[in-house]
């Protein structure tokens, strides 16, 4: 018998065994299954006997469907379950090992030398699972490199409402200005976008709003000129419960789609939607929009979210603001 044979065997052992887990997700695929079965992360036996089972209802109950997405989420959740299990011999719920303490605390132990981007990354993944399956919040890093929080030029903004209207088809177009106006208009976050419907966005007296779902929810008025932009998104478009941005949400992360999207249509200028969102708040703090409205309206829930943002902003004259500095009288 060759290797193979025997590691087919071992496969379709574990298949039999864990059967009952598959059951938690009766659509998920054949191929995905595979992966889940075949992993086998670099852990001591004994660490991965006593995290295995766990670690494949976690990722089943993401929902996972492609290849990429269950490969990444068992190489991240393996080792961290096993890590947790040893470290603080926890009972395995996710309640209780996808936790604020246990992610920084992982973070800071096993992979203080990786580099920014990994970090960035097993905190984005383990904070998702944290969050769909757990209900707790992780704190996520920034992320990596500052060019892309770095407002898009006028020019670039040109180009790419130029690339919006070249693409091919309506439904094309109209997922691209849709993109620009929920981003560049409002400042929207991509996973605000994927979530957002046609009911809405509704117009008051000439001004387009958006009205935010979710975990931070809001009702954001639309910049001009990103609102023409948003309004050819909905040209013939009447269904209040169809989403503005059409695409296939996977379960695991809804806005892949997005990203898909815009990698299958690229264009002179990426419209990056971090560098939309960065755009618009930059432009609020430009235009003098005071603190308290645009946390509100662009859903922060700290003053520090800001700071990687006013690197960009315009460079102010404090000569011009003394008076109101020292309190002075203004004459009507």
């Amino acid at each position: 018998m060759t290797r193979k044979d025997r590691l087919n065997d071992i496969s379709r052992a574990d298949s039999r065994t864990y059967a009952h887990l598959r059951t938690a997700d009766p659509e998920l695929p054949d191929h995905v299954w595979e992966v889940i079965i075949r992993f086998r992360p670099q852990l001591s036996a004994q660490q991965w006997d006593a995290v295995r089972e766990f670690t494949i209802i976690t990722a089943i109950n993401m929902k996972p469907r492609t290849f990429e997405t269950v490969r990444r989420m068992m190489t991240m959740t393996g080792r961290f379950n096993a890590w947790v299990w040893a470290t603080a011999g926890t009972t395995l719920t996710v309640e209780r090992v996808y936790t604020q303490n246990n992610v920084y605390r992982y973070l800071q132990e096993r992979l203080p030398k990786h580099s920014e981007t990994h970090r960035w990354g097993v905190a984005r993944q383990l904070g998702t699972i944290a969050e769909a399956l757990a209900e707790n919040t992780i704190t996520r890093f920034p992320t990596p490199h500052a060019n892309r929080r770095r407002p898009f030029s006028i020019a670039e903004v040109a180009s790419m409402h130029s690339w919006a209207a070249s693409l091919t088809t309506d439904l094309k177009r109209q997922n691209a200005q849709a993109l620009l106006g929920l981003a560049g208009g409002a400042g929207l976050r991509a996973n605000e976008i994927i979530d957002l419907r046609l009911g809405d966005i509704d117009i008051v007296d000439g001004r387009l709003f958006v009205t935010v779902p979710g975990k931070n929810p809001r009702r954001v008025p639309v910049r001009h000129p990103w609102n023409r932009t948003l309004l050819r998104s909905l040209a013939g478009r009447s269904d209040p419960m169809e989403y503005v941005f059409r695409g296939y949400r996977f379960e695991e992360y809804r806005p892949r789609a997005i990203q898909t999207f815009l990698t299958d249509h690229p264009g002179r200028v990426r419209a990056t939607l971090t560098r939309l969102r960065a755009t618009w708040i930059v432009a609020q703090i430009d235009n003098g929009l005071p603190l308290p409205i645009l946390m509100a309206l662009a859903g922060f829930s700290t003053t520090g979210c800001l700071d990687k943002h006013l690197v960009h902003a315009r460079p102010l004259d404090i000569a011009n603001y003394v008076g109101l500095v020292i309190g002075e009288e203004v004459s009507a």
